[in-house]
């Protein structure tokens, strides 16, 4: 009996499928992929066909020699990415004695797209301590019965709690380079002609105004609630978009975005270290150690302002 016909008997996609998917997903090869989970580039495959199958949707196209995720694979990564990390959060590693694991709020772009692929960094330098990301967008409770802290964006407002900025980032205008070269993009002028992808809580018209350029906001263009889905449909060549200089970054420095102007615009806010004055000396101890980490890491790549100690 098929299961798909039975709603009783369905069961989805095992774990080892969806992280094919997302290790597929950001390395743009299926032979990375494979090397980085330890399989075959045949295993690799089968998984991505069954998600396929699933969704009844193809998940990648090629490009030249790398495998782009298409629209519809792009619709459903930051649901699996986060939900790959938060099972991961429940079920951590068991911390060697004298350990201590921080459980610490993230933004899912900034956790994707910047933090993850440097925490390596902070494990090597600090062993005895783990670091237990929980992907969310609300500001969850932070305290010794809830988390250790939060990485945030925002104005920094949060009563009760120790509140550390750590930078302000901005926005610039970036495309594929398939899609710059396919709409000939020189300079800004040539930004009139082309399709604009938006982010909800960022209009245009501010950078617009800022690079000189009488143009209309793109009201009617498809807006994307999460900075990291934006990035990946504009590095999936589906238009031009105001992306986040601290998300953006790796994805220029691997070529598959590339940077169209010179002028940036400063995003609302900042991000800040969130922390309760109230955990215990050890814990406190910890956290402190990865703030300070993680503000030295950022101050390596931009310019911010150097972090408070209590």
């Amino acid at each position: 009996m098929n299961s798909s016909n039975n709603p009783g008997m369905y069961r989805p996609p095992s774990l080892n499928t969806l992280r094919a998917l997302v290790a597929a997903a950001r390395h743009r090869s299926f032979t990375r992929a494979a090397e980085e989970l330890g399989v075959t580039h045949g295993a690799i495959s089968h998984r991505v066909r069954e998600v396929e199958e699933r969704l009844g949707e193809p998940m990648f196209e090629r490009q030249g020699n790398s495998m782009q995720p298409t629209l519809a694979a792009l619709r459903i990564l930051p649901t699996v990415r986060q939900s790959l990390e938060l099972i991961a959060s429940v079920f951590p590693e068991p911390p060697a004695a004298g350990h201590v694991v921080l459980k610490v709020a993230v933004l899912p772009s900034f956790a994707s797209h910047w933090l993850v692929p440097r925490l390596a960094e902070f494990h090597e330098s600090h062993p005895g301590i783990a670091i237990a990301l929980d992907p969310r967008m609300d500001l969850s409770p932070v305290g010794p019965q809830g988390l250790d802290a939060a990485i945030r964006y925002g104005s920094g407002e949060w009563p009760g709690l120790v509140v550390e900025r750590l930078m302000q980032d901005t926005v610039f205008p970036a495309c594929s380079p398939a899609y710059r070269e396919r709409m000939g993009i020189e300079s800004e002028q040539d930004l009139g002609r082309c399709r604009f992808l938006r982010n909800s809580w960022q209009p245009w018209t501010p950078w617009f105004q800022r690079a000189g350029l009488a143009l209309p906001e793109p009201a009617d263009s498809q807006p994307y609630d999460d900075a990291g889905l934006l990035l990946e449909a504009t590095a999936a060549g589906h238009g031009v978009a105001l992306v986040r200089k601290v998300i953006a970054q790796d994805a220029i420095a691997a070529g598959r975005l590339v940077r169209l102007s010179a002028v940036e615009h400063p995003f609302e806010g900042a991000y800040h270290f969130v922390r309760h004055p109230g955990s215990p000396p050890a814990r406190t101890a910890a956290v402190l150690a990865f703030a300070v980490w993680l503000k030295h890491r950022l101050d390596g790549e931009f310019t911010g302002a150097k972090l408070q100690h209590p």
